[in-house]
This record gives structure tokens, sequence and C-alpha cells, in this order.
């Protein structure tokens, strides 16, 4: 089982800037959603950790484990660069022509969807081939958790990518097969 957690709050998320690349630490909410999320998954034995390298999710990571995991960090599940819109609130920035992947606009400086969607895919491609049944913590980015759903799920029919956006802290499980379209997050609520 794949259990995918976004990172806790940052004063960016709670301004609701696009943090992409900008390494911007937990804020105390942060800090205790994520120490929330360690109780809810206190009980599973993970095999393998991996996360991204981002101050955000590495804090988040180690509270969750309790620091006593080897955790693989791997820039494949950075957040996207946003380029100019880095920094940006949700409000100055066109969300849903950022996230449709019809649109895929040029922002100067940009990581463009597809090019996200290729570095998440190969990652996931990966681990799901190796660790086909083991249970696996992945700590990371809301904007990689979009992808992660639109691998397992395949692309919104609507090219809407936004509503497969996870809260701050939010746990998602997915099964280690990628043909497998039960995936559900911890309230049980699906995503289809």
């Amino acid at each position: 089982m794949i259990y995918f957690v976004r990172h806790g709050q940052t004063d960016w998320n709670l301004a609701n800037r696009l943090q992409g690349l900008a390494d911007i630490p937990l804020n105390e909410n942060g800090i205790k959603q994520a120490e929330e999320t360690r109780e809810k998954l206190k009980d599973i034995k993970f095999d393998v950790v991996f996360c991204s390298p981002l101050q955000r999710a590495r804090k988040t990571c180690e509270i969750i484990t309790n620091q006593n995991k080897d955790i693989i960090f791997d820039d494949r599940i950075v957040e996207r660069d946003f380029g100019d819109y880095q920094g940006l609130t949700k409000d100055e920035c066109d969300m849903d022509l950022l996230w449709k992947y019809e649109t895929n606009p040029e922002i100067k400086y940009a990581e463009t969807l597809s090019e996200m969607e290729n570095r998440v895919y190969e990652f996931l491609d990966e681990v799901t081939a190796k660790y086909p049944t083991e249970n696996i913590l992945i700590v990371c980015h809301g904007g990689v958790g979009v992808l992660f759903s639109s691998y397992f799920y395949g692309k919104p029919k609507d090219g809407n990518y936004m509503k497969y956006l996870s809260t701050n802290g939010q746990i998602f499980t997915f099964e280690n097969n990628k043909n497998n379209n039960i995936t559900k997050c911890e309230n049980e609520k699906t995503l289809k």
C-alpha cells in the first residue's frame, strides 16, 4: 500500500501563495498537522519511506516517522517549479489555466505540467515495480499529489487536475497496482 501525505501547512499555504521550489518551513499549525498525521499512521509499519528534499516535506516526514526510519529523498517528487508564478497568490494567477493539461501555459522559467508529469510518473513506475507488496510512505507536495491521483485514476476527463488537490497533512492511500482504481483518502471519501 502506498501512503501519500502532503506536507503540513506553511505560512505561504496560509496566504494561498504558490510555493513551488521555494523552501518554506512548516508553521506551528503545520507541525501540529504532522503530529496528528503521525498519530493516524502509528500502527502502520512502513517498509520504505520516500520524501521530497524541500524542508516543509522533510520536517513533516521526520515528525511522522519519529526520525526512526531511513528516508530516501528524491528530487522527482519536489513541487512543481512555478517560475514567475512562484510567490504569487492564487488570486494573482489563473490556477485553472495553470493546471489544465491542454492549455499547459508557457510561464517564464516554469516547469510545464507535462514535464512534471514525466518525472512523477517515472518515480511511481519505479516504486510500484520495485515495491509491489510493501507499505510505502511518501511525503511530498500538493501538486505532486495531484499527479499521483492522475497516475492511479487517469487524467481527469474535464482536464481539471485541481479536483485532485489534497489539503495540508492529508493522507491518501493507493494500491501499489496502477490498474486498481480503488483509491481512498483518510476519511474514506473517494476521489471519483
